[in-house]
């Protein structure tokens, strides 16, 4: 490999702090980590299935919303990376005891900085406050994520727990959608969106 291909080895080693071996090792913990951990299901979601569909969402919702996409999948690829390290605690647990909630953003915080790198860890923080349009628009497509799950459980037949998650997505579902008032594409109303997410969302 000649110098300058040293060099750009070196910048894009930059952009993921973790070696390549490492890197797969603690992404492939995400293939076994099961979601709604402390909860009744018939079929278990792993984090990287719910990754995968948030991701998959994000490039749909790119044709109703103004934001970037390269950004925004980055975001919602990784957006549970840190639970490979700290588990995935359910969302009744993190509402209970907020303080629980706190720390833990801290230290998804911590975990992305050191393995993967401080803006990716920035971002994230974006998704959690959803204080920038990728960051609004990930949080919706995890929602989303959420109701399509919850869905198919009702289906086959978990319709005690999964309803109450149900309600519970679609509270946080109108708040999110909310905040991506502005974001919409030209010739997109927000009455648009809507309807195509009303049926799905009901």
């Amino acid at each position: 490999m000649n110098l300058l291909g040293m060099e750009e080895l070196n910048k894009n080693e930059k952009r993921i702090n973790l070696s390549l071996p490492e890197y797969i090792t603690n992404i492939d913990k995400l293939r076994t980590l099961v979601r709604y951990q402390t909860a009744p299901r018939v079929s278990a979601e792993t984090v990287a299935e719910h990754s995968f569909f948030v991701a998959a969402y994000v490039l749909k919702l790119h044709d109703y919303y103004e934001f970037d996409l390269e950004k925004a999948l980055k975001m919602a690829i990784l957006h549970d990376f840190s639970e490979g390290y700290i588990s995935d605690v359910p969302h009744p647990i993190k509402k209970a005891y907020p303080g629980i909630a706190t720390a833990l953003q801290q230290i998804e915080y911590n975990v992305n900085k050191d393995n993967i790198n401080n803006e990716f860890a920035d971002w994230l923080e974006e998704f959690n406050d959803m204080s920038s349009p990728e960051g609004i628009i990930v949080a919706l497509a995890d929602i989303l994520s959420v109701v399509s799950y919850a869905k198919y459980e009702i289906g086959l037949g978990n319709s005690n727990y999964m309803k109450k998650v149900l309600e519970g997505a679609k509270g946080r579902y109108i708040t999110v959608l909310s905040k991506a008032m502005g974001l919409e594409k030209e010739g997109i109303t927000m009455a648009d969106i809507f309807k195509s997410l009303e049926e799905f969302i009901k």
